[in-house]
């Protein structure tokens, strides 16, 4: 079970923080007044967050007014309200949009180019206390197109009062999917009413996907981007893995939130899914001791993890509007927005001082921890060329939801989604 810093304590967190932070300059006049608005996805996650954080940047700038808009339920719906904003001409100015979604407003000529802005902030130099293996995700040929916020890769919960009840050793990390199988047989042999293991391989489309995908030594298209490659060898291996789990009856084809709340409820030995719901699945987790592994390797002994979650991308015509919205940016992702970011979710940390700020939280969370040392191993959650994104997204998600429904073989669901895929990209 978790054990969470207290308000007193994380008060004075912030306050160090305040007192040590290196901020930039005034960028308005002292009668000037600039206002925005928010878009984000996940409201019982961000909405407090971001609501903290507006409430520390306005003690600096108390003359940016920013509006949060109602909350959308995922990166997906965030890009659709996005992309009929930018038609109608009411985007919202700064949105936090899923890593893999950045590209395609890019090439709209949509994105606002912030190269400007970090070209002479300090904040960008070679003495940064931003992460810059962080700071890289949002970077396009040269030249920024945003500032992440909320970085986070895949890892496995596991439910170990349940393994300890059946029989699993667990002084052996699980490092392989093999390990992980075995200890999920022993599960389903103690109770038949619980699932071996749930894997959220439907998060956002195709993100858990890649992390077997890549783990496995493939790609989702060739260097050149002119071939699908995510139903090569690799991706057959990955996709028959994944089936492997129905096959062998310890998952069952359920929704996202079922397999969540299976877990939670204490009746699933282990759960893959992001660590974007840590903090909330530990606070609803009462009964049983819950902890957090890293990805298991995958058949070729590799693991790499593509890096989910949100960054801010601005959407304006207006330069002053575009530089209060950037310091919002730099100021949630700097080392107050970072300690606030990370107590109240489980994503990563963007900035240093922010993380060493935490580090009481780390010693009493241990389960936080797990993210970080994935760093080593992810990359930029990969995003397909075109204007389709959000279509390709779908395409392999249902294609993905036949092969767990066992509608389709695995190797054929995966190589009949690439096909699909094949046709939603731009013709070279």
């Amino acid at each position: 079970m978790s054990m969470m810093i207290n308000r007193r304590q994380f008060s004075q967190f912030l306050g160090a923080l305040a007192l040590t932070s290196a901020l930039p300059g005034k960028v308005l006049a002292a009668d000037e007044k600039v206002e925005f608005t928010i878009a984000h996805t996940y409201g019982k996650i961000f909405r407090p967050i971001h609501t903290k954080i507006i409430k520390e940047f306005n003690k600096i700038y108390p003359n940016v007014r920013i509006r949060l808009e109602a909350p959308m339920s995922d990166y997906e719906e965030l890009t659709q309200r996005t992309l009929s904003g930018i038609a109608q001409g009411n985007a919202p100015v700064l949105s936090f949009q899923g890593v893999n979604q950045f590209r395609q407003y890019i090439e709209l000529g949509a994105a606002y180019d912030i190269t400007p802005f970090t070209k002479d902030d300090p904040r960008w130099g070679a003495n940064s206390d931003y992460y810059p293996e962080m700071m890289k995700l949002c970077n396009f040929d040269g030249k920024q197109y945003g500032v992440p916020f909320a970085i986070s890769t895949p890892i496995m919960y596991a439910n170990h009062t349940l393994l300890a009840k059946a029989g699993v050793d667990l002084s052996k990390p699980f490092t392989t999917w093999q390990d992980v199988i075995e200890a999920a047989k022993k599960v389903r042999a103690y109770d038949p009413k619980c699932q071996g293991i749930y894997v959220d391989y439907q998060a956002t489309g195709n993100w858990i996907w890649q992390a077997f995908l890549y783990s496995e030594g493939g790609t989702m298209m060739d260097d050149a981007e002119s071939r699908v490659t995510f139903a090569d060898e690799p991706g057959v291996r990955a996709a028959k893995l994944l089936r492997e789990f129905i096959d062998l009856g310890l998952m069952e084809d359920s929704t996202a939130l079922q397999g969540q709340q299976s877990f939670i409820s204490g009746r699933a030995g282990f759960y893959v899914a992001s660590t974007s719901w840590l903090k909330g699945v530990q606070d609803k987790i009462k009964s049983f001791d819950v902890r957090t592994h890293l990805f298991p390797q995958g058949s070729t002994g590799i693991r790499r993890l593509p890096c989910g979650g949100n960054g801010a991308l601005i959407i304006t015509k207006d330069p002053k509007v575009a530089r209060a919205a950037y310091e919002y940016a730099m100021f949630a992702s700097g080392p107050i927005g970072t300690a606030i970011q990370v107590a109240g979710s489980g994503y990563m940390p963007m900035n240093k001082k922010g993380t060493e700020a935490l580090q009481p939280f780390y010693e009493k969370n241990p389960n936080f921890r797990t993210s970080l040392a994935q760093i080593p191993t992810i990359f930029r959650w990969y995003a397909f060329p075109g204007t389709n994104t959000l279509k390709i997204i779908d395409v392999i998600k249902n294609d993905l939801q036949a092969i767990v429904g066992k509608r389709v073989g695995a190797e054929e669901g995966i190589k009949a989604a690439a096909a699909e895929v094949a046709k939603l990209l731009p013709k070279k």
